[in-house]
């Protein structure tokens, strides 16, 4: 094969893997590294929260893409996360059993607890429910299952209380109208700043009244996932105004989770998502309307994540130090296929230095017509021609083009030369 055909070759097999390898890092690097989330039913706001998550993230072209697992139940959510099948999920503070690895991203939501009921029930405290008959709203028994476990610290006598659930979708106004005492409600602070049912709830119930808990600080201390809320006045219903002044109550935090090995940077990409891609997260004025950022105080209930205290405090990694692994390990890559590319090359590329022993040819040629000379006037001649070339070899070794690898074999046939010469010159006069 000729030479300009290796070269042509090479040169385009070195074209076409320089494009493959620009293509494959291209095409890894702009894929999205997808992260699971566990929630539950496709009606539940912590379904849609996800799902318009998922939606930011996708518009902002973010390094990451969220992946949304379906569950019957929240408590399935939470239990698909325990055992690693998901990467994040949303609790509510009151969950005992979180796992050891979890790590906090952002404080979701306030879900306030209200005692309602008309205003001739006294309530200071919890305490005071004893001898009612309450009703809670939820979805299931974890309202109520919380609501017994706050009774308890006041030792209360369960059998004075007729405590029970009904559906979150029913009506207060039938609740209230009926032989409810009072009506216990779990409600997000989003919705409660937007909702407008209380108003009318007190023009169809008279003397209906939003109950203050006057040691929501104490409980604060004693339960924990449980935090003091301040309801300020006119927050439920500006005319007739609810409640009249401001009350002190308790509110459990609805948390974004994520395990503790996640990456930082995905981390870091998730709360980028969080908190700048303004009210486009909120549910419809009822869920995520006040994104906070987690707890970063040692003790906290649950630990924020390195990457959400990185974001926080503005600490974030650079791309060196995000990859700097990725970087050393291509680095080293590349440092082999750059050998092994130089080695090919040199292969084919290379050519052979000249040497002084490629002009003892020339040499030898001198030699023979030094013998063969049948007048002075030849001699004199293959003379000059030995002197050029003496001159030719000693200028190309001092300006490098030259290899001085068989000067000695040159210098003894120079010498032989002039030997010739002589005894020519001598026999011919």
């Amino acid at each position: 094969m000729r030479n300009r055909t290796k070269i042509l070759l090479l040169t385009v097999a070195t074209v076409l893997l320089t494009a493959l390898v620009v293509g494959i890092v291209g095409y890894w690097y702009a894929q999205p590294t997808a992260i699971t989330i566990a929630v539950g039913p496709e009606d539940s706001p912590e379904h849609r929260f996800a799902r318009r998550l998922s939606e930011a993230l996708a518009q902002n072209h973010a390094s990451v893409a969220l992946s949304i697992e379906v569950c019957d139940t929240q408590a399935q959510a939470l239990l698909r996360f325990a055992r690693h099948d998901a990467e994040l999920a949303i609790l509510r503070t009151d969950e005992r059993r979180i796992p050891a690895s979890t790590r906090a991203l952002a404080v979701l939501e306030h879900e306030a607890i209200l005692v309602i009921g008309v205003r001739k029930t006294r309530i200071d405290t919890l305490a005071d429910l004893e001898g009612h008959k309450v009703t809670v709203l939820g979805r299931d028994a974890r309202n109520e299952a919380f609501l017994r476990r706050l009774l308890e610290q006041y030792k209360v006598d369960f059998k004075r209380i007729d405590l029970r659930t009904v559906p979150s979708d029913t009506k207060l106004e039938t609740l209230l109208s009926g032989t409810n005492d009072l009506v216990v409600l779990f409600e997000p602070l989003s919705r409660l700043e937007s909702a407008s049912e209380f108003g009318s709830l007190a023009n169809s119930v008279r003397g209906v009244s939003v109950h203050a808990i006057g040691d929501a600080k104490a409980l604060e201390r004693k339960v924990p996932g449980l935090y003091a809320e301040t309801i300020e006045p006119g927050l439920l219903s500006g005319s007739p105004r609810i409640p009249e002044e401001e009350i002190e109550t308790v509110a459990l935090h609805k948390i974004l989770v994520a395990r503790a090995k996640l990456p930082d940077w995905q981390v870091v990409e998730l709360m980028r998502a969080l908190f700048e891609s303004g009210r486009q997260l909120g549910i419809e004025k009822t869920f995520g309307t006040r994104i906070e950022p987690p707890d970063t105080e040692k003790g906290a209930l649950i630990a924020s994540h390195e990457g959400a205290s990185q974001y926080v405090e503005r600490e974030v990694e650079t791309v060196f130090e995000r990859y700097s692994d990725l970087i050393y390990l291509s680095m080293s890559t590349m440092s082999v296929i750059g050998s092994a590319a130089i080695a090919l090359y040199s292969t084919v590329f290379r050519r052979r230095p000249v040497q002084v022993e490629d002009r003892l040819g020339a040499l030898v040629a001198l030699c023979q017509r030094a013998r063969t000379a049948t007048a002075i006037a030849q001699c004199e001649a293959i003379e000059g021609e030995l002197d050029a070339l003496i001159h030719d070899v000693l200028q190309g070794i001092a300006d490098g083009t030259i290899s001085p690898r068989g000067i000695d074999a040159f210098r003894l046939g120079c010498e032989t030369c002039r030997s010739i010469l002589v005894a020519t010159r001598t026999q011919l006069a």
